[in-house]
């Protein structure tokens, strides 16, 4: 999927779910206190502090990869305990204060100047502040380099966006609205770039050697460790019945497993390796023909050669269990397997193991060809 493509998930969030409530009931509360004149000049501050609050938070879900927004709790209003909208104030303040002092000892060209990289550095100050929690990294114009290096191509995405809302304020600013919309329409767009902005950290966090929650790797991860664990539960049974003499049952065990799973060559390779050392040799003899012969179904005969030559290493009586599958597996190591040592260990005993099959002759020709 294109970084274009990745975004838009991000990009809509904000319609969904808990900050979707947070826009529709701010936005109703700030209607309210505008009208309301200086009355509701509180209620404005301490709205407007709860809301960027709110953005920081659905910031930090949505770096560490989680889908759905956070719905707002009391918790996260705590003033002691979300201090970054307050940091971002300051940083802002710090940009206009050196703007304002370049046009007044420089001129109006160089202060632009300032303003205009200052525009396309911010996000990047908000990337930081967000992830680190540290006003002085926030505000390092070195460190901001290196966030838009470290996020790559999708920086200059994420500057559209925020050109593309800022249009779109622009233009609702001429539109006579009803305030209410109008005011969840700036706040949609303004938890929207939180919300992209976050989308690409996450979307380039091997780049930049972020830790997430919730990632498509550690949801793979997490399946992997509780597929393992569920197999080794499994085995551990199967284990205890043969241990009590319960061998139809510890066989109908592994079959099952087996069967759950497809007949994957993978899981006959690692069950294989867990029975081997159960100290009764049927189970790996017959766990191992079992696995030849779907390798061979699978034409992965390279495979099959390789399991038989391992397996005869251990036990040199083992054979595939049919005289079709031992003398395809004779032929492919007389042939281009390269290995004619096993070739001629499993047609020494052929006549005798397979007595009657038609096969034989063709066995007995490929051993005489094969020489002593």
């Amino acid at each position: 999927m294109q970084p274009n493509t990745k975004i838009i998930p991000h990009l809509l969030r904000p319609a969904r779910g808990g900050a979707a409530g947070v826009v529709i009931v701010f936005a109703v509360l700030l209607s309210i206190a505008l009208q309301a004149g200086l009355f509701g000049l509180p209620l404005i501050v301490i709205l407007t502090s709860w809301f960027f609050k709110y953005a920081y938070i659905l910031f930090d879900h949505t770096v560490h990869g989680f889908d759905e927004p956070p719905t707002l709790d009391i918790q996260m209003l705590n003033p002691l305990d979300e201090q970054r909208p307050l940091a971002q104030v300051a940083i802002v303040g710090l940009i206009y204060a050196a703007v304002y002092f370049t046009q007044a000892n420089l001129g109006p060209t160089p202060g632009l100047i300032i303003a205009a990289a200052a525009a396309l550095f911010l996000p990047a100050s908000v990337a930081i502040l967000g992830l680190e929690r540290n006003i002085l990294k926030a505000a390092y114009p070195v460190a901001w380099v290196r966030m838009i290096k470290g996020l790559g191509p999708i920086y200059a995405l994420v500057l559209a966006i925020i050109g593309g809302y800022s249009l779109l304020i622009a233009l609702l600013g001429r539109w006579e609205l009803w305030l209410p919309v109008q005011i969840a329409i700036y706040m949609f767009c303004i938890l929207s770039i939180f919300s992209v902005l976050g989308g690409a950290l996450y979307e380039r966090r091997h780049e930049l050697g972020l830790e997430t929650w919730a990632s498509p790797e550690r949801t793979e991860e997490l399946r992997r460790t509780q597929d393992l664990r569920d197999s080794d539960k499994t085995v551990t049974e199967a284990y205890g019945q043969m241990r009590v003499g319960s061998h139809t049952q510890a066989w109908e065990l592994l079959q099952t497993w087996l069967t759950a799973r497809g007949n994957a060559p993978d899981d006959y390779g690692w069950l294989c390796g867990r029975v081997a050392a159960w100290g009764d040799p049927r189970y790996i003899t017959r766990l191992t023909e079992d696995y030849v012969d779907r390798l061979l179904a699978l034409k992965r005969n390279g495979e099959a050669l390789d399991v038989v030559a391992r397996r005869l290493t251990h036990d040199p009586t083992f054979r595939p269990k049919s005289a079709a599958a031992t003398l395809q597996i004779a032929r492919i190591a007389a042939g281009g397997g390269g290995t004619p040592r096993v070739a001629r260990t499993l047609l020494a005993d052929f006549p005798a193991r397979f007595a009657g099959d038609p096969s034989v002759i063709a066995a007995d020709a490929l051993a005489r060809h094969l020489g002593p």
